[in-house]
C-alpha cells in the first residue's frame, strides 16, 4: 500500500536514521548499504558503535568515508553504554521531523522510508508512529520460511491491521518489529524519550506513546529482520525479558479492567519466591481455574 503523493526535493521532511552496531561486522556494511541505498534522499545517519570487540568499528569509519554520505555523525564508544541510553544519545542529536532506530544486523528494503513519509505527510499530528510489515533472514541474508505475526494474526490486507490508540491491543499481542518503525520525533522527546532503566526499548515506549498519542500500520513488507541465535534478545534468560514485560505494562495498568488481571496473575505466575504467601496465591487461582474450565466444558457440552 502507498499513497501517490509528491514529495518535492526541495521541500521534503529530513528523516534520522539511527545505527546501533554491537559486534555486527558480519553484518553492519549490509545495514549501512540498504541506508544508503533508500529511495527517499534526505536522510540523516547516525551511527553508534556500543563498544563491539569486532571489527564493527573500524568497518563502519571505512565505510564512511567511501560512501560520500552527504549528513552523517559516527560513535564509536569506549565502554557499552546500553541499547536506551545510546539511543537518548542519537536522540539527542537527531534533526529529522521523523526518525528510525535499526540494530546493525537488519535490512531495510530500498522503499521503506519514502513509503511511510508519503503515509505520515497524509496524517494528523497525533500519530506517533507508523509500523509495518517483515520477513525473517538468517545469518546468510536468506528470507526464512517463518511466519511473522501479520501471518499468524491472518492480516493480509491494509484493512486487516489495527491503528489508532491500540495500548491494549499491543499489551496482550506485541505484534511490531522494531525496524519496522518509524517515528514521529517530538512525539518521542515530549515522553522524555527512552526508559533508561530497562533493556528492551521498543515495546515499553511504544505502550507510553499510545496512552497519548495514537499510530498507523503498513501492510507494506518494509524490512528484513535477521534471526540470530546470539542477539541480545535471544541470549539474554527468561527471567530477564519477562522482568522487561512487566516493567513495561506498568503503562497501562489501571486503564484497562480485563488486562489489570492478566498483568497480576502474569506476575503472580512469575514471581520467582519461596514466600507462603505466593504459595498460596499460586494453589488459590489454579484452583479456582480448574472450576472455571470444568463449569465452562459442562456449559458448552465440550469433552475433556
Amino acid at each position: 500500500m502507498i499513497l501517490n503523493i509528491n514529495l518535492m526535493n526541495n521541500n521534503i521532511p529530513l528523516v534520522t536514521i539511527i545505527a546501533l552496531c554491537y559486534n555486527h561486522s558480519k553484518y553492519v556494511l549490509e545495514t549501512l548499504e540498504s541506508i544508503k541505498n533508500q529511495t527517499y534522499t534526505n536522510i540523516q545517519l547516525i551511527v553508534i558503535d556500543n563498544a563491539s570487540n569486532d571489527e564493527s568499528s573500524e568497518k563502519i569509519s571505512n565505510w564512511i568515508k567511501n560512501s560520500e554520505f552527504q549528513d552523517v555523525l559516527f560513535f564509536p564508544e569506549k565502554a557499552n553504554l546500553g541499547v536506551c541510553p545510546a539511543l537518548n544519545k542519537a536522540l539527542k542529536l537527531t534533526k529529522g521531523k521523523y526518525y528510525q532506530f535499526i540494530s546493525c544486523d537488519d535490512i531495510l528494503l530500498c522503499d521503506k522510508i519514502l513509503k511511510q513519509v508519503q503515509v505520515f505527510e497524509t496524517l494528523p499530528d497525533s500519530v506517533a508512529f507508523i509500523y509495518g510489515n517483515f520477513q525473517y533472514i538468517d545469518e546468510k541474508s536468506e528470507v526464512l520460511d517463518q511466519m511473522n505475526q501479520f501471518s499468524h494474526n491472518g492480516w493480509i490486507y491494509q484493512s486487516d491491521l489495527p491503528s489508532g490508540r491500540i495500548q491494549s491491543i499491543i499489551a496482550n499481542n506485541y505484534f511490531i518489529s522494531a525496524p519496522t518503525l518509524l517515528y514521529r520525533t517530538n512525539c518521542v522527546k515530549e515522553i522524555g524519550g527512552y526508559d533508561e532503566t530497562i533493556s528492551f526499548e521498543d515495546f515499553q515506549l511504544n505502550l507510553r506513546l499510545l496512552g497519548k498519542f495514537s499510530c498507523y500500520g503498513l501492510i507494506d513488507v518494509l524490512c528484513l529482520y535477521r534471526v540470530l541465535t546470539n542477539s541480545f534478545y535471544h541470549s539474554s534468560s527468561e527471567i530477564k525479558i519477562e522482568k522487561n514485560y512487566l516493567h513495561a505494562l506498568k503503562y497501562i495498568y489501571g486503564n484497562f479492567f480485563y488486562e489489570n488481571w492478566m498483568i497480576l496473575l502474569r506476575y503472580t505466575l512469575f514471581k520467582n519466591s519461596n514466600s507462603i504467601k505466593f504459595k498460596i496465591i499460586k494453589k488459590i487461582i489454579f484452583y479456582l481455574l480448574n472450576i472455571a474450565e470444568v463449569s465452562y466444558k459442562k456449559e458448552y457440552g465440550i469433552k475433556s
